[in-house]
């Protein structure tokens, strides 16, 4: 549990032993100001991670979307290269089958030149088709071998492609498991943040208190700051399972202002509370504690609605 800043305030008077009005006003406004400031960064620093966390996921999807897309030209690539090697399957075939047709007609001319000489002639003519037939199967069987040689590198630079595609989406589930990781984290620094939290009566050292009774709801947890019309603040110490109940400090934070003077003094409660009057500590909660607590609702997903609703229910309830 982070340790809870410490507000030690009193006035300073003159050499005298007295202090004047405005002095006492000036006093005050800069203490309750010190207190806007530190609620304020507290704020800030809470927005601030949760946006690197949104920037985080962001990127990992882009690259999530890059890698499936790098994936399917892959696929896409394996799949023509196996059509090309049916084609090619299919030229070796008619190649086999012209070279034997070429076998073929050699042997028919040489029978027809050894049978009869009148027949010289068209055997020279068939044997010259049969030579011209054999170098166009030559022609052909050389393309073929080009063309396998073609399909087997295509093939290679998709099985290449498609290695950087899953390495590619390896890289981007790794980052994008960060980047949920991290807004999770953003998002647990939100909720644990500590939230300064008032009631409309007078508190005591650990005094149970009913969690309804709080402004602002939500989130109600150990260490928040409970701050009370008699302008003691408490930390709370412990809750009851259900939430309902929590029990206060037994230490506590007066930010009732304290004029000291060289002899003691001793006020009653009723002096006590027309001092708190004449300095305006309950209208200093209205005015500034009030707004700042607002802004930090509003900030942390509150609308504008339950605020209303809020005091709209304290005021019919006094």
């Amino acid at each position: 549990m982070a340790k809870l800043k410490k507000f030690i305030f009193h006035y300073t008077p003159t050499g005298t032993g007295v202090i004047d009005g405005p002095a006492v006003l000036q006093q005050t406004e800069d203490a309750i100001n010190e207190i806007g400031e530190y609620a304020d960064n507290a704020s800030d620093n809470s927005e601030e991670a949760l946006n690197i966390a949104k920037e985080a996921r962001e990127t990992a999807q882009t690259a999530n979307s890059t890698s499936s897309n790098a994936l399917a030209e892959a696929n896409a690539a394996s799949e023509r290269v196996a059509t090309l090697k049916q084609v090619v399957d299919d030229w070796d075939a008619d190649i086999q089958t012209a070279v034997a047709t070429s076998k073929s007609a050699v042997e028919a001319s040489t029978v027809a030149i050894n049978t009869a000489n009148s027949a010289q002639t068209a055997a020279q003519a068939a044997q010259t088709a049969a030579e011209s037939s054999e170098a166009n199967a030559q022609t052909a069987a050389n393309n073929a071998a080009q063309a396998v040689q073609t399909a087997e590198a295509t093939q290679q630079a998709a099985e290449t492609a498609q290695g950087n595609a899953q390495s590619a989406l390896a890289s981007a589930t790794t980052a994008q498991t960060a980047a949920e990781n991290a807004e999770a984290k953003a998002k647990e620094a939100a909720e644990s943040a500590y939230c300064v939290r008032v009631i409309d009566q007078e508190l005591s050292i650990s005094q149970t208190i009913t969690t309804a009774d709080l402004q602002p709801q939500g989130n109600i947890k150990i260490g928040d700051t409970v701050v009370g019309v008699d302008g003691r603040m408490f930390t709370i110490a412990s809750m009851s399972e259900d939430g309902a109940q929590a029990v206060l400090s037994n230490t506590f934070v007066d930010l009732t202002p304290n004029v000291s003077y060289s002899f003691s003094q001793t006020l009653t409660e009723a002096q006590q509370a027309t001092a708190r009057n004449n300095i305006g500590f309950t209208t200093g909660i209205d005015n500034y504690l009030i707004p700042i607590l607002e802004e930090l609702i509003l900030e942390y997903g509150g609308t504008q609605q339950e605020i209303d609703d809020i005091k709209n229910s304290e005021t019919s309830g006094s």
